[in-house]
């Protein structure tokens, strides 16, 4: 997994007027960084380094050595925040991160061998990709980079699961998740030159069901050490 590379400044002023300012003016992106026993920190960057972060397609899916005050911590993106009508962030949420504490991270999931799919190049169905990323429990050295699903011997009508993915011992995904057991990917079939949706609108309602169990567990089963900085983080506007 890539590391990417931060450096960032300590914000001594803090509040609206501050924060605007440094956004507008000086071309600076406020930001806190948690997780530790330490409290959280203020901090910022420059405009023009954040976004060649955050135009890493993997950003929050990898570790970041962010430089702060002469040390350097590996650190996680957890949120990126864009103005709604502006093409300017305006601010971000970075969490510390440690060798052996477990963390949760969103990672893609990547479909192989979608030309050689059996209920496509066969029975003439149509890929329905319903989760196209999932919530990961790892180590920071072991955040895998995506997820993999081979589509090769997939008929039509048929569905893959969670449960069904290929288990790996460098990560695991939430019990919330676990329990869902969303549908991540079918193939639809195609009948009369139209397709079949009733599979479909099932899976529409799995997605749903995925993304809140991966934000109910995001909030719930936070590794210790974020558990504790969560209650005392106050995020600057």
């Amino acid at each position: 997994m890539e590391t990417l590379k931060l450096k960032a400044e300590i914000r001594e002023k803090t509040g609206g007027l501050s924060s605007k300012k440094a956004i507008y003016e000086n071309k600076l992106v406020p930001g806190v960084v948690y997780g530790g026993k330490d409290a959280p920190v203020a901090i910022q960057v420059k405009n023009n380094e954040l976004l060649k972060i955050i135009n890493n397609e993997s950003v929050f899916n990898s570790l970041v050595e962010l430089e702060l005050a002469d040390k350097k911590h590996n650190v996680v993106f957890k949120d990126v925040q864009k103005h709604p009508s502006k093409n300017i962030f305006i601010h971000f949420d970075l969490q510390k991160v440690s060798k052996g504490t477990k963390i949760n991270v969103t990672v893609p999931v990547v479909l192989t061998n979608q030309d050689k799919c059996f209920g496509v190049k066969i029975e003439g169905g149509v890929i329905n990709h319903v989760l196209k990323e999932l919530s990961v429990i790892a180590d920071p050295d072991s955040i895998p980079e995506f997820i993999e699903v081979d589509m090769e011997e997939i008929k039509s009508k048929e569905k893959v699961r969670l449960s069904a993915l290929e288990k790996n011992s460098s990560y695991s995904f939430p019990k919330s998740l676990k329990n869902q057991d969303p549908v991540i990917v079918s193939v639809l079939t195609a009948r009369g030159g139209a397709m079949l949706l009733e599979d479909e609108v099932e899976e529409d309602a799995d997605a749903v069901e995925g993304e809140e169990a991966t934000t109910q567990e995001g909030d719930n089963e936070k590794a210790p050490e974020e558990n504790k900085s969560d209650n005392s983080e106050e995020k600057s506007e």
